[in-house]
């Protein structure tokens, strides 16, 4: 019986944080940041990420949109080296700021280690694999980053909270994607790095589970272990080999 394999994108298979660093590394140089915060690059980063990971909570918990999310993640952080948010001006940057990240984000073409070694191992056996991305990230820069790093290929299916109404770990975005594949969950393998976000929704949907924890953390307190646990990509046939 085939076996399909749902992996998640960022930080699973294309190395988001090296990519995404490149990018604010370049944007803060395109438009003179430094002048502008009187910060170095690193200060503004390590706030930007703060401030990027708050967001992304209330988006995924449904009470910011996608819009304002896009262009907060900006003004807020330039607000926190003292420039107004509310002021048209940097309402303006920040707007600037976010095209030119989603437009340079997917031009990187990092991949996790041994990410496009697992791929090409899985195509040549095709016959026993169908490969699936999931992914809560924005279409228009998750499908351009993959063509770009050419990963694209390797998948069947494209599953885009954006386009399934749901966001993961909400466990209607699995059960959107078992029914497009017409699958059952036990036929079924969801391979990510986020233990809340792609471990804890599979688990909520009856799907197994790879957690790719390269930075060995632990399980979260109160929560189950998942199916599996690997630190490298490469690890993963030796898995698939005894199921």
């Amino acid at each position: 019986m085939k076996k399909y394999l749902l992996f998640d994108l960022d930080r699973t298979l294309w190395d988001f944080d090296g990519n995404a660093y490149r990018t604010y590394r370049s944007m803060f140089d395109a438009f003179d940041l430094r002048s502008l915060c009187h910060v170095d690059f690193d200060t503004f980063h390590d706030k930007y990420k703060v401030i990027n990971d708050m967001l992304w909570e209330a988006y995924r918990n449904g009470t910011l949109t996608k819009e304002l999310l896009a262009i907060r993640r900006f003004s807020y952080t330039l607000a926190a080296f003292g420039l107004n948010a509310e002021d048209p001006e940097i309402v303006r940057l920040s707007n600037k700021m976010s095209d030119y990240y989603v437009h340079q984000g997917t031009l990187q073409t990092g991949l996790m280690p041994e990410a496009r070694e697992l791929l090409d191992w899985l195509a040549v056996r095709s016959d026993q694999y169908c490969l699936s991305v999931i992914t809560n990230g924005f279409s228009e820069a998750q499908l351009p980053k993959m063509r770009t790093s050419g990963i694209d290929k390797y998948f069947d299916y494209f599953f885009l909270s954006e386009d399934i109404g749901y966001m993961k770990p909400d466990p209607r975005f699995f059960y959107a994607a078992l029914a497009k594949m017409k699958v059952q969950p036990n036929q079924c393998l969801v391979i990510g790095d986020d233990y809340k976000v792609d471990i804890a929704g599979a688990m909520v949907a009856g799907i197994p589970q790879v957690w790719y924890n390269d930075s060995n953390r632990p399980v979260p307190e109160g929560c189950q272990k998942p199916t599996f646990t690997i630190n490298n990509l490469s690890q993963l046939p030796h898995i698939l080999k005894t199921l």
